[in-house]
């Protein structure tokens, strides 16, 4: 299979193609270092340290916060209305800029009082968070794909483009970029060598966004093969791996010095979910690499060989990436706890130590149409560990018809524990039996699965093809809302309790006690919630919205009339 015989064969071949791509990524490479470059730019290598200034917060992606997030008297401080879907999670800048991407074509920074300060035409939709850090020249750069099969470098500042990884360049003969073919959906992340790493196509890439990595800014430094697509965000620990999942079913750890397999390994479903590294841990025990399938299953893994230590099941497909508590102290028996989100409308809870169920939450009110509460009280939660809660329900209007940024809070609920029972009956959850599955259509299983990636078309598709023996084109996928919990809980500690932010498809956000599962408050937005939430060093919380709405949410502030 190659350049020459390729027109004599009638079907596409993708490992073969990503093989060829790849081999032209290398030599293009070596084209690059004799390379005119008279005067490249000056580049500060490093990642920025402003918390949350990327995906799930740091290299590991473990989801954690060092900062408190909102716990009582809750409001929404601001909102910022976009031209389109947020699938994408908002990244933090030092002067706390907001950044998130749309399905508009547009990256928009936003100022922290939520007013619009640049908009960076992406060339297509964008469902990639970005990363930030390495400048090059006098700021800091955005590094983010789109779906027109670009990862772009972007000036916070500005919002103007500083290189386009896929865009022909005049001091390299504009022949040594490798071009995606698909949609780059993966979110980027920067080591602190300067190097950015990213999938794109059935490929992990690693890129010289510092001329002092070894290369010119923008170059490839080395790619690895990967047998089906990847989707989700590469995690990096601290002693040279790199992993990352793919849709084929399989976790990766590469040696990210020069991209060299180290282990593999195969899960029985497709890896939309981004791995969370859990390191350092205080009982002494080896690093970890935790990853949810849309096999319904969370994995826990050894993050030096590989072997598998656990797995739990949900009830369906997972697509958020866990979030990690560490554990009170070397004597926590639990060795921490595991949260991640289902598209059965649960988020759970797992002890790290050995993937029991702690908890689970259902995050879907009885009514998900429109936002609006499901009964008098607003809510209808089922819960393993709660029994009796109150509310306390603070109500300001909110006005986006005329302006892209509004200050007032809108259907704020905040839940404290009383003994007072506000929650309603317990919500139906969607369950299909493992046995039914094998029996219905693919199309139908992946649908009522959530299968269909919440915020990609899905096309014809390698993972589709191995688990039902043919190619299956799927409608759902872009055009229809997200179903379940797709978005990526946050973990964070107030120095006295823990507390997880998540969003779900009904239409809510929610703030969970960690160590209980109750409700801690919930406040109604508009649209469903598929990003991860951002916690800045003030505790001010952002999230995104299905219908576009970008959040800011504050404890204890006077609101703005």
């Amino acid at each position: 299979y190659s350049t020459e015989n390729a027109v004599l064969f009638d079907t596409y071949v993708p490992h073969c193609a990503a093989r060829l791509a790849s081999a032209s990524a290398k030599g293009f490479v070596d084209d690059s270092f004799t390379s005119e470059l008279r005067y490249p730019p000056n580049v500060t290598q490093g990642l920025s340290p402003v918390p949350f200034s990327m995906f799930r917060n740091g290299l590991s992606h473990a989801g954690r916060s060092a900062s408190s997030g909102p716990v009582s008297n809750v409001t929404v401080s601001w909102t910022f209305q976009t031209g389109g879907r947020i699938f994408s999670s908002p990244t933090l800048a030092e002067d706390g800029t907001v950044y998130v991407g749309c399905v508009d074509g547009l990256v928009y920074g936003v100022s922290v009082a939520g007013v619009v300060k640049w908009r960076y035409p992406a060339g297509g939709p964008v469902v990639a968070t970005a990363a930030i850090g390495n400048n090059i020249g006098s700021d800091s750069t955005l590094f983010i794909g789109s779906t027109d099969g670009t990862l772009h470098a972007v000036s916070a500042n500005y919002g103007t483009s500083k290189w386009s990884y896929v865009r022909p360049r005049s001091h390299l003969n504009g022949t040594w970029q490798l071009r995606a073919k698909k949609p780059i959906v993966s979110s980027a992340a920067i080591a602190v060598d300067g190097v950015v790493f990213v999938g794109a196509d059935n490929s992990l890439f690693a890129i010289h966004a510092a001329t002092g990595g070894g290369g010119f800014a923008g170059t490839t430094k080395w790619s690895f093969e990967t047998r089906g697509l990847v989707l989700g965000s590469p995690a990096l620990d601290t002693n040279d791996s790199v992993f990352v999942g793919s849709m084929a079913g399989t976790l990766y750890s590469l040696r990210r010095s020069d991209g060299k397999l180290q282990w593999e390994f195969h899960a029985a479903g497709g890896l939309y979910s981004s791995p969370s590294l859990d390191l350092n841990r205080v009982d002494g025990t080896a690093d970890r690499v935790y990853i949810g399938g849309v096999d319904s299953y969370l994995y826990a893994l050894n993050a030096t060989n590989g072997k598998l230590l656990w797995k739990f099941r949900a009830a369906a497909a997972i697509y958020a990436s866990p979030a990690t508590a560490p554990p009170a102290d070397q004597h926590d028996p639990s060795g921490g706890l595991v949260f991640v989100g289902s598209t059965d409308w649960k988020l759970y809870a797992v002890r790290a130590i050995d993937g029991v169920l702690a908890w689970n939450q259902t995050l879907r009110k009885q009514s998900t149409g429109g936002g609006a509460a499901a009964n008098e009280n607003g809510t209808g939660y089922e819960n393993t560990a709660s029994s009796t809660t109150s509310d306390t329900t603070n109500t300001n209007v909110t006005d986006t018809s005329t302006n892209t940024s509004s200050r007032n809070s809108s259907n704020t609920t905040n839940v404290t524990s009383s003994g007072h029972d506000g929650y309603g009956g317990p919500a139906r959850t969607p369950y299909t039996s493992a046995g039914a599955r094998e029996k219905l259509d693919a199309a139908r299983v992946l649908k009522a699965e959530g299968v269909c990636p919440p915020n990609l078309a899905q096309g014809v598709g390698e993972e589709l093809s191995l688990r039902f023996g043919s190619n299956m084109v799927l409608t759902c996928g872009r055009d229809t809302p997200s179903v379940g919990v797709v978005g990526s809980p946050v973990y964070a500690w107030n120095g006295t309790h823990g507390f997880v932010y998540v969003g779900s498809s009904d239409s809510a956000f929610y703030a969970i006690a960690a160590e209980t599962g109750k409700v801690q408050w919930q406040i109604d937005v508009a649209g469903p919630v598929a990003s991860s939430a951002a916690i800045d060093s003030q505790g001010r919380l952002y999230f995104a919205t299905d219908n576009g709405v970008v959040y800011q949410v504050v404890e204890n502030i006077t609101t703005y009339t």
